[in-house]
């Protein structure tokens, strides 16, 4: 990472201003899932909601393994599966307008290559500003560090302000069938509340509804600039 994507000179801004998007977390009861299931969980969601992939800015949460901390145990024996822990959630962020459109999916069983998941009732859970916000998948194109910081450093300044620190972490893959998509991870910090909001509404790149460009707040800024990366 080169010192021009962390940028510590300060210029705080007070206003925050209410997020226009939210998270919505379904329960999900089910006994476990493929470790690789991204595609197959976005398949098994657009399948019961056609219109997602036309709502600006909507994305879908991955719900993470051992590997992330979050309560799921990876059984290497048992062919790649992640077990879900009593408190799995499906999560998708969409704009507050369409959050009611998504209640088709209670009751449903979403089919994750021949695992079935059942969809229980949802909560909503309001976006909230932070000034350091992790993506734990970007899509990279290119391959190559600097370029990847590049693009999407230019795609953020696009949004409407200046990010002033940008640092891109592990390099990740997901598999379609139309091939392997690369990842990286990536933190944005020093943002005023309004933009961090923007940023957690919009996200950058593609592949959003796969998990791809949807940031969240990080929960230990204090590890950004130690250069962790979870």
């Amino acid at each position: 990472m080169t010192s021009r994507y962390w940028n510590d000179d300060e210029d705080d801004e007070a206003a925050s201003g209410n997020s226009a998007a939210a998270d919505l977390a379904f329960a999900l009861s089910g006994r476990a899932i493929p470790a690789d299931y991204a595609f197959a969980l976005s398949h098994a969601v657009i399948r019961l909601l056609p219109w997602l992939p036309l709502v600006q800015g909507a994305g879908l949460h991955l719900v993470y393994g051992a590997e992330s901390g979050n309560g799921w145990q990876r059984d290497e024996t048992d062919g790649a599966l992640l077990y879900l822990p009593r408190r799995a959630r499906l999560v998708l962020r969409l704009p507050e307008e369409r959050l009611e459109d998504t209640r088709a999916l209670v009751g449903q069983t979403l089919d994750v290559r021949d695992f079935p998941l059942r969809v229980g009732e949802p909560s909503v859970q309001p976006l909230s500003p932070s000034d350091t916000t992790y993506a734990r998948h970007v899509v990279d194109e290119t391959g190559d560090e600097d370029t990847f910081l590049e693009r999407a450093a230019q795609a953020i300044d696009a949004l409407g302000f200046v990010r002033r620190k940008i640092m891109c972490g592990k390099s990740r893959r997901i598999s379609t069938p139309g091939g392997e998509i690369s990842t990286r991870s990536m933190m944005v910090a020093g943002l005023a509340p309004r933009d961090s909001l923007t940023l957690l509404e919009r996200g950058i790149g593609s592949g959003r509804l796969m998990g791809c460009g949807l940031f969240v707040p990080y929960k230990r800024p204090n590890s950004v600039a130690r250069g962790e990366d979870d």
